[in-house]
C-alpha cells in the first residue's frame, strides 16, 4: 500500500467521524433547540465544545479516582467501537461552604465549584434558573436589569416550590459556557432537582417577559403529573444535561489537583 493510499484511508476514517445536530422539539425550549453533539463513528455523547476531553488522560483516571472515587473506563460496544462509562460518587465541591456572595436576589457564579453547589444542594423539587451574559453583550446590559427585578418578585412572594436565580459571566466561567454548549447570549435553563428542563436564548428585553418570565410561571406551576410526562419525553435531552454536568464535576476535579500541584512546586522553592 502507497504512502498515498494510506493518507486517503486515514483521511476517510475522519470524515466518517463528523458530528450531527441532535435538537429537541420546541417545548422544551421556547426560543431555540437544546444542542447536543454526537459522534457518528463511535457513539461516545459530548457536550458542547468541551476543550481538550481529557477525560479518558491516565493522569485524570488517578486524580478523579483519588479525589472522589469515581471511576472513568472505556469498553467495547457491540459495533466495534469504544463507549465512555462514568461513574461519579459525587462533586468534591458538594461538602465545601461557599465563599462568594449569596444574600442578594442574584447570585452571582465565579466557578466550576460554584455552580456545582448550586444545582447539587437544593430543596426538593426546587427550581434553579441560570442566567449566561457576556461584557460584550449590550443585549445583555438591558436583560440584567430585568433579570434581577424578576427575581426580587419571586423572592418577596410566595411560590409553589422553592426557586433561586443565578448568573453566569461568560469571560469569567467559559469553561462552563463550553461545556454546556453556550452559544448565544444572554441565554437561560432552569434546572429541576439537578435536572435541566429548559435551555433557551432569551432574545431581547422586549421578548425577556415573554421568554423567560412566562416559561418560569410555567415550570413552577406544573404539577407532578405534568413533570412526569415531561421527563419521558425529553428523557434524552435530559440524559445529555446530566452528562454535561458529570464532564464539569471531571474539570472541576482536574483544576483542583493542578491548584495543588501549583501550590507543592511553591512551597517547596528553596531560598
Amino acid at each position: 500500500m502507497t504512502l498515498l493510499s494510506i493518507h486517503s484511508s486515514v483521511t476517510a476514517l475522519a470524515i466518517t467521524a463528523v458530528f450531527v445536530m441532535v435538537s429537541s422539539v420546541s417545548a422544551f425550549s421556547p426560543q431555540m433547540p437544546i444542542v447536543g453533539l454526537r459522534s457518528v463513528s463511535d457513539g461516545q455523547q459530548l457536550a458542547g465544545n468541551f476543550a481538550g476531553r481529557r477525560m479518558f488522560d491516565s493522569r485524570l483516571h488517578m486524580a478523579v479516582h483519588n479525589s472522589t472515587g469515581a471511576v472513568a473506563t472505556m469498553t467495547n460496544s457491540g459495533d466495534g467501537g469504544r463507549k465512555s462509562s462514568i461513574q461519579l460518587k459525587g462533586s468534591p465541591k458538594k461538602r465545601q461552604m461557599p465563599t462568594y456572595d449569596r444574600s442578594g436576589p442574584v447570585v452571582a457564579i465565579h466557578s466550576i465549584g460554584d455552580f456545582l453547589h448550586e444545582i447539587e444542594n437544593t430543596k426538593p423539587n426546587e427550581l434553579v434558573i441560570v442566567k449566561f451574559h457576556a461584557k460584550f453583550c449590550k443585549v445583555c446590559a438591558r436583560v440584567i436589569l430585568k433579570y434581577k427585578k424578576m427575581a426580587m418578585q419571586h423572592r418577596d412572594k410566595e411560590t409553589p416550590v422553592p426557586i433561586k436565580f443565578l448568573s453566569i459571566e461568560s469571560t469569567e466561567n467559559m469553561k462552563i459556557i463550553r461545556t454546556l454548549g453556550v452559544k448565544k447570549f444572554p441565554f437561560l435553563q432552569i434546572y429541576r432537582n439537578r435536572e435541566c428542563v429548559a435551555s433557551f436564548g432569551t432574545g431581547g428585553s422586549h421578548n425577556f417577559q415573554r421568554a423567560v418570565g412566562g416559561t418560569v410561571e410555567q415550570k413552577l406551576n406544573s404539577s407532578e403529573e405534568e413533570w412526569d410526562a415531561f421527563s419521558s419525553e425529553f428523557k434524552t435531552e435530559i440524559s445529555e444535561g446530566l452528562e454535561q454536568l458529570e464532564l464539569l464535576r471531571l474539570q472541576s476535579v482536574l483544576d483542583n489537583e493542578h491548584a495543588g500541584e501549583d501550590f507543592d512546586s511553591s512551597s517547596n522553592v528553596g531560598p
